[in-house]
């Protein structure tokens, strides 16, 4: 009886969890000098927060994408800011990162990506520009489990070495926009798993039930 009752606590746990979108923004159409791009897809039990910029950087114009120049001095405020809160009682699991990224000759060469959860001290991803092509990236963030509460990721440059080789100046740009696989175009998206509270926690309160059928 509790084995089988167990064991369909567990399929019920597992049949709630969603491998999704978790939180996608909407850069088609934008400006690039917009203030912020708004999000898009939502998963449930998941609230994205706005793709913008630190206060160290300056708007640039750059259809169907967010773009900023000023990242030659390597500010402690020069990024692009994005994230999500997950409501109480879940969790997410991190996949994957999609995005489509371009920096001009002199803007940043090397940039990477850090998150809240070790307060921006270690990259979670790391790329590279070369010159002033497209450079389109599916980031592994699957060392990012058990994401609670609000969770933000910054897009920082690494060094003061350009996408050309030479130094970032103060009017180099860096862009985010869609990733494009050569035929279709994908918002910049965050895709894992949302996670209800913990099974054990159920099998806990379904012990509980079967102790008091039984002493009835």
């Amino acid at each position: 009886m509790r084995t089988f009752a167990a064991a369909a606590v567990l399929a019920t746990v597992a049949g709630t969890a969603s491998a999704d979108v978790i939180t996608s923004w909407v850069n088609f159409g934008q400006p690039g000098d917009q203030a912020f791009s708004p999000v898009g897809t939502e998963a449930a039990n998941v609230t994205g927060s706005v793709l913008t910029r630190g206060a160290g950087l300056n708007p640039s114009g750059a259809g169907n994408s967010i773009s900023s120049n000023g990242w030659d001095d390597l500010g402690a405020d020069d990024y692009f800011t994005f994230g999500f809160t997950v409501d109480a009682g879940y969790s997410v699991d991190l996949d994957t990162f999609w995005f489509g990224s371009r920096s001009s000759n002199t803007g940043p060469g090397f940039l990477s990506i850090y998150s809240s959860v070790d307060g921006f001290t270690n990259p979670v991803y790391s790329f590279a520009q070369s010159g002033t092509n497209f450079n389109n990236s599916i980031a592994d963030m699957s060392a990012l489990t058990g994401l609670t509460g609000t969770v933000e990721f910054r897009i920082l440059a690494d060094n003061g070495t350009s996408a050309s080789g030479g130094t970032i100046s103060s009017g180099g740009t860096f862009r985010l926009g869609d990733h494009f696989d050569g035929s279709d175009f994908t918002e910049v998206r965050f895709e894992g798993t949302v996670v209800p509270a913990p099974a054990s926690a159920a099998l806990l309160g379904l012990g509980g039930l079967v102790a008091v059928r039984r002493r009835r």
